[in-house]
């Protein structure tokens, strides 16, 4: 079986955590509802070291990264993929619901992410774990054209437009996205970031597109989220890039 690392670059702790993991794709590889629920309530239970958080950083994410690990290398069929991706997502939407929640931040953050399951479940953890953070969160996931993401972007203005686990497909649309805005400046300061997908697998894309800040993980992202935040004055002095024409 892949490893986790595959999509998210770090290990996950402990070799209990890492049986944990293993158990917890087969089980979703299987769609063994009552079998994942369980694995999961027992992690959090019977543990009193480990929380909501843990869960999802050290058993939902890498689990989500192995699952895309073998759908890419064709080692499960699209099904299997379909079945375990649905399982998890289901599951992350408990976990969500034991997050610690803090203070509003009166910040939006807009997240987008590419068209595969596994990808909008990346975005789903991180819209999760950054809500429960004080960010108000516009989760757009996959799919959305250059145009419209830009109209939304000037009805709501967002501080943050985040693009986490993207498809190769999507760095032409977020060019022109970004050159879009950084050209109109609907809104003012807005702070573009990318992560996760292929902005982990091409080093460089990223900041090729003009984005201003890049974290390969969602825990990593929200962290990168949060420094910005501790230091407003560094976030609007950073220069505005002007990316190269699509």
């Amino acid at each position: 079986m892949p490893q986790a690392t595959d999509f998210h670059g770090s290990d996950y702790g402990s070799s209990r955590t890492s049986r944990d993991l293993e158990r917890l794709v087969q089980l979703l590889i299987n769609g063994d509802r009552v079998g994942a629920r369980d694995l999961v309530r027992e992690y959090l239970d019977a543990r009193g070291s480990h929380d909501a958080t843990d869960a999802l950083r050290d058993l939902a994410w890498p689990a989500c990264g192995t699952i895309d690990a073998l759908a890419r290398r064709d080692q499960i069929s699209t099904a299997t993929e379909q079945t375990a991706t649905v399982l998890l997502a289901q599951l992350v939407q408990r976990i969500e619901c034991g997050l610690t929640k803090h203070p509003a931040r009166c910040r939006e953050v807009m997240i987008a992410t590419g068209p595969r399951a596994t990808e909008q479940l990346a975005g789903e953890i991180l819209a999760g774990i950054a809500e429960a953070d004080g960010f108000d969160v516009h989760f757009i996931g996959a799919g959305i054209e250059s145009d419209e993401l830009f109209a939304t972007i000037s009805a709501r203005r967002p501080t943050y437009f985040v693009s986490f686990a993207a498809a190769g497909p999507d760095a032409p649309r977020l060019r022109r996205l970004i050159t879009m805005v950084r050209t109109q400046d609907p809104v003012p300061g807005l702070r573009f970031g990318v992560g996760g997908g292929v902005f982990n697998r091409a080093v460089g894309l990223g900041d090729e597109i003009g984005a201003d800040f890049e974290a390969p993980c969602p825990f990593s992202m929200l962290e990168t989220l949060q420094g910005l935040e501790a230091f407003p004055s560094a976030r609007k002095a950073q220069p505005q890039r002007r990316p190269k024409a699509a």
